[in-house]
């Protein structure tokens, strides 16, 4: 091999090297995520929270029309399903069928996938009926996995915005509102639409405003966002409800706690921080240095070769 090949062969691999690992950070660094580095886009006239949309694709008709045949009807699955959904904030009735209409139609499509590729090339393809299977258990796995992510996500954007939601109510109680008034200036907040425990203090606002007793929509919203510390706020604040103790205490008491919580949080994920990159250092980093290191003395080494050789 000349000089010349390969330090292209080099420069190539360092560069496909430096262009993984700047996907991968921008696929997984949670500092980098793609929303921050787009201009943020606000909503002229926003539906309210409790009125679904009746204009639906066909697409969504027909999956729609496959979960209802293929979901559960009843029982406690759909409840742990809904609840599951709710958790990753799909609040719509027809949520559940078309989740499960799109695990149905993952499944077909998938099993389908590898025989109709071997008519398409008109070949024979090999197990046939095993990948045909895997294929079908991969779709059928494929929206759970979905569904855990986008309510584990959800389930951190809630516990990070609690500490700031209780110290704006411990401001609006301290400052002479009612519990109720204090929820409803700091849910509708304009700023604050996209935060998913600010969507879920409307919701359970508008709940207020129709009639519900205040301690069932507390206990409505708890089962919503699915975290233990906000299941745990909802217990205090009903405690003291019924008690009729102080609120502006009990909520400066909360909040103190719940924001050393999330320092506690921080420094925890700062901590495990160095261990989790050994392995992007190792894998895409290192290869990079060596070759920028031992770059020159290889190519002197190939070149006295190549003199010796002729």
């Amino acid at each position: 091999m000349d000089p010349l090949s390969f330090a292209l062969i080099a420069f190539a691999l360092v560069a496909g090297s430096m262009f993984l690992s700047g996907v991968l950070l921008l696929r997984w660094l949670p500092g980098l995520r793609r929303e921050r580095l787009t201009a943020p886009i606000v909503d002229a006239a926003p539906d309210t929270i409790l009125r679904w949309q009746t204009a639906r694709a066909g697409w969504q008709r027909l999956v729609e029309r496959l979960g209802r045949l293929a979901g559960p009807r009843e029982g406690a699955r759909l409840s742990n399903l809904r609840r599951r959904l709710a958790w990753a904030g799909h609040h719509d009735p027809r949520a559940v069928s078309v989740f499960m209409g799109v695990k149905v139609a993952l499944v077909l499509a998938l099993a389908l996938a590898y025989p109709l590729s071997g008519l398409l090339t008109q070949r024979v393809v090999p197990n046939l009926l095993l990948y045909s299977v895997m294929l079908g258990a991969a779709g059928f796995f494929i929206p759970n996995l979905w569904l855990h992510r986008r309510a584990k996500a959800r389930q951190e954007d809630v516990t990070n915005a609690l500490p700031d939601v209780l110290d704006l109510l411990t401001v609006c109680v301290e400052g002479g509102m009612g519990f109720d008034a204090a929820l409803a200036r700091v849910a509708e907040q304009p700023e604050s639409r996209k935060s998913a425990f600010h969507q879920e203090l409307v919701r359970m606002i508008h709940e207020m405003r129709a009639g519900r007793p205040r301690q069932e929509a507390l206990r409505a919203l708890a089962d919503r966002c699915g975290v233990q510390e906000v299941n745990a706020m909802v217990s205090v604040f009903i405690q003291t409800d019924r008690l009729g103790t102080s609120m502006g205490k009990t909520l400066r008491v909360h909040a103190d706690s719940s924001r050393v919580e999330r320092r506690h949080r921080a420094e925890a994920r700062a901590y495990v921080a160095p261990l989790k990159m050994i392995f992007p250092t190792a894998l895409f980093l290192m290869p990079a240095f060596m070759l920028v290191a031992m770059g020159p003395s290889l190519l002197k080494i190939l070149a006295a070769l190549n003199r010796a050789g002729h």
